[in-house]
């Protein structure tokens, strides 16, 4: 007791002795006082909590279970009903019995009592009537439903006689609640009727194969005829067969194997159905092998319709490449468990939506994959100064400034509207703007003027800037205001003259009023075509009273530039110069000629070289994190005409336990004609996306269960640092990490109560934190289910067995459910 309850217990007691003098009972006072004392103290005691145990003898409880689905026959009926009334004749006086029969749930035929059962013919006649689904076997509903059987007191003893075979439920998901309730299992193995010669009492198969070698099926098989038999076999992957094979079935145990090629990568799940007309057999198990080849790639790109050369040169290095569209890259991380890493491949970042991004990262961070990024596709200004979500994987941080870092090739083409509505002021003002976007070039760039009606006319065909700017003020002074408006032809011609250019950025700057014909097909046809060649078109509203600001809004939005309107005739030259400048300065690659070389502290390449020459690249930056492997030398500066600048070209880093790697140039025809062709191409490139692979264990591991100790134990058996496993069910996405505890130099266990019955697929990693590798197995907790009921089959031991380990009962011996036949009980 504690202390509080002794001062209680003390300080009542002492009450009553002080009170006890102003009694005057006589000689009752002395009993009076004893009596109040003894209520005071039992009072405090009772208030806290106080109990006394007492233990007693009380009689066993047993319950005969038995099984009434329709895989007992007639005479296998027969024998329980006669079994159960010889077991009733050796029990106890005073043990308690029961008579329940179960199928796909349970039935009380007799309730507890001690009398004698009744005589055999009208027991089988009671379990036959007893409302039950019997087109299954359930053990697991079975037994968990004796537990709840009137009247509900704890423990017990259950007789369950059956074959074992259930087709429902799990049965070792009950074992754990019958210990903990104190129930005993003691089985009696029905045996074979007669009329059934044939059981298939297990399946199996190789848990792990190289793909292209054999999966060996193999099928244990005991036929108890005393002649020879014909059965088939048949092995079907997804639903389609296979395989078939008729095996001969001799007398006894016998094991049939069927050989099926591992053809595929991955998990291949198997549907084996063993069939032996003669014997009315036909049942279907499932079993999983995970099939272990080359590394797999899943190769994501926009344009697939010829097989790229990046494609090409890793499936030479012994990759399994996978093709697939952007649309097809999965959104759950679970679907891309298959592949060792994702490629993307000259992929615009905004053909990736949220959910496939988190699928990324959750397969980078939490299963160790590897992303290689390999250039940008779509609108590259568009793509680069758009945030997408794939930003935040990525080593590198890409930038608009091309111009700033690489030899510059522009093509500037200004169309000027000469129509009637140009009159005095406002075409001296586009002459003056003219001349100001000559002046903005560098005398290497390219440019271009030309007027416009209702047709163009040359005022300076294109050419190098410096040479223009001697012609462009004559030419200029000529140009009168005349005629109507129509700005598609004139927008045609520049289409024509950037095509014919090699320019990193070609650019159009339009001044006219937009009074124009507005044909919607050909003029959403030329900003396709405007957008696909990378021309931007910026427009400048200048005219009369009226500007159609639509249509310019519409023609600079479409093709990407910029739409201005124009306060005063004195605004437009600095208008264009403005114009100039930020399309300069928006470039978001470099084009030119570009030889690789290692960057400082490369890890990778510190004997590489020389590398083939680029005719471009991405401008990025590096995150501070990553690594930077390859560099490209940008030009000198105009302050130090010696001294060089670099820029980022293969970068890598971790992101959690996967490996992230990203290439700025294209590995296409387009900037990387000599790369691709270069011999040493497959062997960098294998490199590169190698490093990004998740990591493998080595293939010297075993994972299986072992059932030897009563609770089923997950083991593994191999040569690995630090282990983790993870554990899902074969119809289930959701895994379950396990807790593995060291029972040898190179053996791990974890346990497996609770867990149904079934296929099970194993995801084991091994290594340090930032190199973990990884495997998968496919374990078989306990004795797959079978498929459908068939009558007279002999017991499956191997369950029955276990259900007797499970919970502390013995197997094959039903009248030690009777000794002894009392239990002590403790009672407070």
């Amino acid at each position: 007791m504690s202390l509080t309850l002794w001062l209680l217990l003390v300080g009542g007691v002492a009450a009553v002795l002080l009170t006890a003098r102003r009694l005057s009972l006589g000689r009752r006072t002395p009993a009076a006082v004893a009596c109040r004392a003894a209520a005071v103290g039992l009072t405090v005691l009772a208030l806290g909590g106080w109990w006394r145990p007492v233990t007693s003898r009380e009689p066993q409880r047993v319950v005969y279970l038995v099984d009434g689905s329709m895989s007992m026959d007639e005479r296998q009926a027969a024998w329980i009903v006669r079994r159960v009334a010889s077991l009733d004749t050796l029990r106890p006086a005073g043990v308690e019995r029961a008579l329940a029969v179960f199928g796909e749930g349970v039935q009380l035929v007799e309730p507890f009592g001690r009398g004698a059962l009744a005589p055999p013919e009208t027991l089988r006649g009671a379990l036959e009537a007893a409302p039950l689904a019997r087109d299954t076997t359930n053990l697991e509903a079975a037994l968990l439903g004796v537990t709840g059987l009137p009247p509900h007191a704890p423990g017990g003893r259950i007789v369950l006689l059956s074959d074992g075979r259930e087709t429902s439920g799990s049965v070792d998901r009950a074992l754990p609640h019958l210990r903990a309730l104190g129930w005993h299992v003691f089985p009696e193995p029905v045996p074979a009727a007669a009329s059934s010669a044939t059981a298939w009492e297990d399946l199996v198969v190789s848990p792990s194969v190289r793909q292209g070698a054999p999966v060996r099926v193999m099928l244990l098989v005991h036929h108890a005829a005393d002649a020879a038999q014909t059965g088939r076999v048949t092995v079907g992957l997804a639903g389609i067969p296979v395989k078939r094979q008729t095996v001969t079935l001799r007398p006894g145990w016998q094991t049939v194997t069927v050989p099926v090629p591992a053809l595929a990568q991955g998990t291949m799940p198997l549907q084996v159905t063993f069939e032996v007309p003669a014997a009315g057999i036909a049942e279907t198990r499932e079993a999983f092998v995970e099939v272990q080849g080359p590394p797999r790639v899943l190769f994501v790109g926009d344009d697939l319709t010829v097989r790229p050369w990046l494609a090409a040169a890793l499936e030479r290095r012994e990759m399994d490449v996978a093709l697939a569209r952007p649309a097809d890259l999965p959104e759950d991380a679970a679907d891309l468990e298959p592949y060792d890493a994702v490629l993307l491949f000259n992929l615009p970042k905004s053909h990736l939506g949220a959910a496939q991004v988190e699928a990324l990262r959750t397969y980078l961070a939490q299963r160790g994959g590897g992303l290689v990024h390999v250039g940008l596709g779509g609108d590259l200004a568009h793509e680069i100064t758009t945030p997408a979500p794939l930003d935040e994987l990525l080593p590198v941080i890409f930038e608009a400034k091309g111009l700033q870092e690489s030899r510059r090739r522009v093509c500037m083409i200004m169309l000027i509207d000469r129509s009637a509505s140009m009159l005095g002021a406002r075409l001296a003002a586009t002459k003056r703007a003219a001349i100001e976007l000559v002046n903005q070039l560098a005398p290497e760039d390219l440019v271009g003027v030309y007027a416009f009606d209702t047709r163009p006319y040359v005022l300076v065909e294109v050419q190098p800037a410096g040479q223009a700017s001697a012609s462009v003020v004559n030419k200029l002074a000529a140009l009168h205001s005349r005629g109507g408006t129509d700005v598609l032809p004139a927008l045609t011609i520049a289409e024509d003259r950037l095509q014919a250019t090699d320019a990193t950025l070609k650019h159009v700057i339009l001044l006219s009023d937009g009074n124009t014909p507005f044909e919607a097909p050909a003029y959403r046809a030329l900003a396709q075509r405007f957008r696909d060649e990378r021309i931007s078109v910026s427009t400048i509203g200048v005219g009369a009273a009226f500007i159609n600001k639509d249509y310019l809004e519409w023609v600079a939005r479409a093709t990407g530039g910029t739409f201005y309107l124009l306060q005063s005739l004195e605004e437009l030259p600095r208008l264009v110069a403005r114009d100039t400048h930020d399309a300069l300065g928006r470039l978001p690659f470099a084009e030119g000629s570009y030889r690789p070389e290692a960057a400082p502290g490369s890890e990778w390449f510190t004997d590489g070289g020389p590398w083939p020459v680029l005719a471009g690249f991405l401008t990025a930056t590096a995150k501070p994190e990553a690594q930077v492997e390859l560099v490209v030398r940008t030009g000198a500066s105009d302050a130090e005409p010696d001294a060089t600048e670099t820029a980022p070209l293969l970068a890598r880093w971790m992101r959690g336990r996967g490996r992230v790697a990203a290439f700025l140039s294209d590995a296409s025809t387009r900037w990387s004609p000599d790369w691709i062709r270069w011999p040493g191409f497959e062997g960098w490139a294998a490199q590169v996306v190698r490093w990004t692979l998740r990591p493998r264990i080595d293939e010297e591991l075993f994972a299986w269960v072992d059932r030897s100790s009563g609770t089923p134990q997950l083991v593994l058996e191999g040569v690995l640092e630090e282990p983790m496993v993870a554990l899902r069910a074969a119809e289930d996405a959701t895994e379950v990490p396990l807790g593995l505890i060291r029972t040898g130099r190179w053996r791990w266990q974890a346990a497996l109560e609770g867990e149904s019955t079934g296929w099970y697929r194993a995801r084991i990693e091994s290594g340090p934190p930032d190199a973990r590798a990884h495997a998968t197995r496919w374990v078989l907790a306990g004795a797959a289910p079978a498929s459908g009921e068939v009558p007279g089959q002999p017991p499956r031991e191997t369950v029955l067995r276990r259900i007797a380990e499970g919970t502390g009962g013995v197997y094959a011996a039903p009248d030690r459910a009777f000794v002894p036949p009392t239990t002590t009980v403790t009672a407070r």
